[in-house]
């Protein structure tokens, strides 16, 4: 899938900055106002903002590359695994790295202070929360909104024109795809049905699988497996497939940029679909 615009910099900012002085304030509340006037103070606040903004860094970019490659509503299990390891694991051992230097300056011992046992719970539980925002944030993103209305017909035909079009409401947008020049293929991701079109450009769509099948099985659309739907004219063949009984869609050389970052199980003709999907090249 394309990556979500999770538009937060200036979060991860003030963030950063809130996280930075409550770990270096953490049991010391109550000496706050001594602190402030304190160049110590400001010192380990600096300190700790750098290696908070490095990790807010570090968990952004993971997770942006994560959405692209292991979703959250079609692969939970194996996401949450990867978030765990490389959201969460990994910057905190990078922090207490961090923190080794900083300490290790200061002429302390990072094993030999309380940092283990006052600050870095609350470093991780910070950064778990991190994740858990984007995790909201992504499912947020990805609901579907009603977009396309009960009054939207699937396949209106405007005047001399007798090709189906899909219109579809996105971010405020009425959408209009020509289904047999516009749309490389429909999948379902999760609980979500999309639209591809031959930009790459994906769209949410309330409408089910069975049902685009059946609207747009004259359009030269067919069912190649559970999952997808593809436009037949957009291919140039097929070869055999890594699994038995299965075959892999060649894509017209034109559409491989729009595809190129999608999992190639996507395009698998399953044993079920084989005969149809080779019809229309028989045929034609």
């Amino acid at each position: 899938m394309d990556s979500l615009n999770y538009n937060n910099r200036k979060l991860r900012i003030g963030a950063a900055l809130v996280a930075s002085v409550y770990i270096v304030l953490h049991g010391r509340l109550h000496l706050f106002l001594k602190a402030i006037t304190s160049m110590g103070f400001y010192v380990a606040v600096a300190a700790s903002f750098v290696s908070a903004m490095l990790l807010t860094y570090l968990v952004h970019k993971i997770t942006i590359w994560l959405d692209k490659h292991y979703n959250w509503r079609s692969k939970p299990v194996k996401r949450s695994l990867f978030q765990l390891v490389c959201g969460i694991i990994m910057p905190s051992i990078l922090d207490v790295a961090l923190m080794s230097i900083y300490f290790k300056v200061l002429g302390e011992n990072i094993f030999q202070n309380d940092f283990f046992l006052v600050d870095f719970p609350i470093i991780v539980a910070l950064i778990t929360i991190l994740n858990l925002y984007y995790l909201i944030h992504f499912l947020l993103l990805t609901e579907p909104k009603n977009l396309v209305s009960d009054q939207d017909e699937i396949n209106n035909v405007s005047e001399g024109n007798n090709a189906p079009i899909l219109t579809i409401q996105y971010s405020g947008q009425n959408i209009v795809l020509e289904v047999s020049t516009d749309v490389l293929f429909f999948y379902r991701s999760g609980r979500l049905t999309k639209v591809v079109t031959i930009t790459g450009n994906e769209y949410p769509t309330n409408y089910s699988l069975v049902y685009l099948a059946e609207r747009f099985q004259s359009a030269n659309f067919s069912r190649i497996n559970r999952s997808v739907i593809i436009n037949r004219n957009v291919v140039t063949g097929y070869v055999p497939g890594v699994k038995r009984d299965t075959i892999q869609v060649n894509f017209k050389p034109q559409y491989y940029e729009a595809i190129q970052n999608k999992d190639r199980d996507l395009f698998r003709v399953t044993k079920e679909n084989i005969v149809d999907f080779k019809s229309f090249f028989t045929s034609s």
